[in-house]
């Protein structure tokens, strides 16, 4: 049986001290705009300034005098985005292992039909295929366990930003910022879109341990012996493209997985080789692993610096870049339930601050799962679910505290307005 006050009054305790720590070196009133504008966010389920401000916990004061409040914080120049950030790897750190994944991806925030927003570039949206009006977003999930994919950098770029140095800096400079805090702890895991020399030489450079898939066109050095006896063989490492190597690779090792596909179970039948190559110019000994999936004809490249000598190591390999489609969900979760592509405002301070209160609400999901797995527990029956196991927790946890909130504001209004100076 779900005790519906004491549930609501560890929700109210529990937000209260998430707040408290990220925002230790914030103003009064930037404190107070956090507060209300999360708790607002999660309410309404939109980035949209004037229904956000019909949900914020006080209901004392005018609307119109909410929404102006709100308006002006989000378009303040101030140091609020910053500060906040400095804040936030205290949550995902203690979780970064040595095996951890972190994965990078590109993703967009289309505004098709958006003319006055400022710095409007030209993007692919993801849904429709089509180069639409909108902004980059450079995405870093931190895979800590199964399902529960922590944004720990979700910023968005714009080429017609002043002074913007293109795509690849910005995306150096956000692994290198995340890479920097970890201790270069973790593995890098990338999709094919990553698959440019600028990125390998600066991950080899910085000793970045990584998987990424490759395209097939990228040219490696395979090592060649022209004989077996060693006193009269010659060495050497010889070119050839990655696609024409995964053809001449044998994959011996053969294994199943059993997956579910559609909600039913399938047999995914698997194989897999490896070979050792290197990048031209460079000396690290790499490993690219091959993996064919029976029915599909393209075999699939990964090149990795990690140490591959036997199978266990090569499907460890494998299971990194698997686990690269948690990001996938990342976004699909806050683009369907945080709506982050109905961000409506013009300015580009407010823009950034609406991206980061909506990874807000993301991060202290995945906070929850891994600290408070009780309360966890709870809100997903809270939300009512489906009789199966969730394949994305985030959903209903987002679901389960939402109504946790409503009736905490209905019902109990104190504990959405504790005063900001007591201690947690």
């Amino acid at each position: 049986m779900l005790k519906r006050k004491a549930l609501m009054e560890s929700i109210s305790s529990n937000l209260h001290s998430f707040l408290k720590k990220i925002s230790n070196n914030l103003s009064l009133p930037d404190k107070k705009f956090l507060r209300d504008s999360l708790i607002g966010l999660i309410r309404c389920g939109k980035p949209i300034v004037c229904q956000m401000a019909r949900h914020l916990p006080n209901q004392r004061t005018k609307f119109l005098s909410r929404l102006d409040r709100l308006e002006a914080h989000l378009g303040k120049d101030s140091k609020f985005d910053s500060k906040l950030k400095a804040e936030l790897p205290e949550f995902w750190l203690p979780f970064i292992q040595d095996d951890t994944p972190i994965i990078l991806d590109l993703s967009d925030i289309a505004k098709p039909f958006a003319k006055k927003m400022d710095y409007l570039a030209t993007v692919r949206d993801g849904s429709s295929g089509q180069l639409v009006n909108g902004y980059w977003l450079v995405e870093l999930y931190a895979s800590v366990s199964r399902k529960n994919p922590v944004p720990v950098l979700l910023e968005p770029f714009s080429h017609e930003e002043p002074y913007s140095p293109g795509q690849n800096p910005v995306v150096l400079n956000a692994v290198r910022k995340i890479f920097k805090l970890t201790d270069n702890r973790g593995v890098l895991v990338v999709d094919r879109g990553f698959d440019g020399w600028v990125m390998f030489e600066d991950w080899l450079d910085n000793k970045y341990r990584f998987v990424a898939r490759l395209v097939g066109n990228r040219h490696l050095l395979r090592f060649f012996s022209d004989s077996p006896v060693e006193s009269s063989r010659t060495e050497q490492w010889l070119p050839i493209r990655a696609q024409q190597l995964a053809d001449q690779t044998p994959t011996d090792h053969r294994f199943h997985k059993l997956v579910k596909r559609y909600g039913k179970p399938a047999l995914r039948i698997m194989q897999i080789g490896w070979e050792k190559v290197r990048l031209p110019g460079r000396d690290e000994d790499l490993t690219m692993v091959v993996s064919r999936l029976a029915g599909v004809d393209k075999p699939m490249m990964l090149l990795t610096n990690l140490s591959v000598e036997n199978l266990n190591d090569a499907k460890r390999v494998l299971r990194f870049y698997i686990r690269r489609w948690e990001c996938e969900e990342g976004i699909r979760f806050l683009k369907s339930h945080v709506n982050l592509e109905k961000i409506r405002t013009f300015r580009w301070s407010a823009i950034c601050r609406l991206v980061l209160l909506a990874v807000l609400v993301m991060i202290y999901l995945g906070w929850l799962v891994e600290e408070h797995p009780n309360i966890c527990d709870r809100l997903v029956y809270l939300s009512q679910p489906l009789p199966d196991k969730p394949d994305f927790l985030s959903y209903r946890l987002l679901t389960g505290l939402t109504e946790a909130i409503n009736t905490c504001f209905w019902l109990h209004k104190d504990l959405l307005r504790r005063s900001l100076r007591q201690n947690p």
